[in-house]
């Protein structure tokens, strides 16, 4: 079965975005963050639980709430929002503060051991493509449109055929001054340092180049890939120098289109010059809630940016001003100063 499903916006007042009429440069903010098994109150998802309890639950998305009011993105990818209750709430907290130009997207994706998902928050009005502005990607087995075969060894040994679909993702797209940006949320496979979880995400990453091209760039859209990808690109080391990647994962996605010279696709990563910056998880391997020597901190999320755009990039940063309480990972925020394009500034009309 082909997967390709919505749930449309969570609060129904509608500010669309219309930048400036003399304008010829719009500034654009965006975040991806996982926000770590983010569960409304009250609702039962997948096997995995943050916090059990009703209060706790409700104190963790007043903290994601205050990250997204800090940080002020126009776009924020949110990974392992695991309902479309959570994202209503982070909304309701978000409009309680002030923020009401703020609108939420939740699609359901299919993992269905840890009900997590990807989902979207936005001051800015997503685009309807075939009335739809949120979609996911999946096929069950033996439906082969967006599923991959791959092998593994086994324990004895022996080789095992399997096969992967990504099941969580969200594609949205936005038409900004004139850019038609695709955006493709991702939450692969985890541990980069376990055999079967590379294999399984070097499928789910070639299911994903199937995405861009089929789903993204023939619409006419420049594809942008961001949020857990649970991998390390070799082109941006980070911080921690004892870890490398063991599988094409970021290049194959950055070079989505091998047909042509070069890779497409540049992550916005390199531009942070400080390399003890570049972490964008903290594995708390002792779990005792506090940053210790021993723990591990890598960067795995990433936000990979059309090289045509780069020019446009003003900033580059992770925000590690997140604790442990609210999530193991941090947010990546990039922000762009996009020239409004010719036509579009025709189109205006005179003050």
């Amino acid at each position: 079965m082909v997967r390709f499903c919505v749930v449309g916006l969570v609060l129904s007042v509608t500010l669309p975005f219309v930048p400036a009429q003399a304008a010829e440069f719009i500034p654009l903010r965006i975040v991806t963050f996982n926000t770590e098994i983010l569960t409304a109150p009250g609702v039962r998802v997948g096997t995995l639980n943050k916090y059990r309890f009703n209060y706790a639950r409700e104190q963790h998305h007043e903290r994601v709430a205050n990250v997204i009011e800090v940080l002020q993105p126009d776009i924020i990818n949110l990974v392992e929002a695991t309902s479309r209750e959570a994202v209503e709430l982070l909304v309701t907290l978000l409009h309680e503060k002030g923020h009401t130009n703020y609108r939420g997207y939740h699609v359901e994706c299919n993992d269905s051991f840890t009900g997590m998902d990807v989902a979207l928050i936005s001051r800015i009005e997503p685009d309807e493509v075939d009335d739809v502005t949120i979609r996911t990607y999946y096929s069950a087995e033996g439906d082969p449109t967006w599923r991959q075969a791959f092998t593994v060894e086994g324990e004895s040994g022996s080789l095992r055929n399997l096969s992967a679909s990504i099941s969580r993702n969200a594609v949205y797209f936005f038409t900004i001054g004139g850019h038609k940006l695709g955006f493709l949320g991702l939450h692969l496979k985890s541990n980069p340092q376990d055999d079967y979880s590379n294999a399984r995400r070097t499928a789910e990453a070639k299911v994903a180049r199937r995405i861009i091209r089929g789903e993204i760039v023939s619409r006419g859209y420049q594809p942008i890939v961001l949020g857990d990808l649970n991998d390390y690109d070799p082109d941006v080391p980070d911080r921690d120098y004892g870890r490398s990647t063991q599988t094409d994962v970021i290049a194959s996605l950055k070079n989505y289109d091998s047909e042509n010279p070069g890779a497409e696709l540049v992550n916005v990563a390199e531009r942070i010059t400080r390399i003890a910056d570049r972490y964008t998880s903290h594995w708390d391997w002792n779990e005792n809630g506090a940053d210790d020597p021993q723990d591990v901190h890598t960067m795995i999320d990433h936000i990979l940016l059309p090289a045509e755009l780069m020019p446009f990039v003003e900033r580059v940063f992770i925000a590690h001003c997140v604790s442990l309480d609210t999530s193991d990972h941090f947010p990546v925020v990039v922000d762009l100063l996009l020239p409004v394009q010719e036509a579009c500034r025709q189109d205006q009309p005179e003050q």
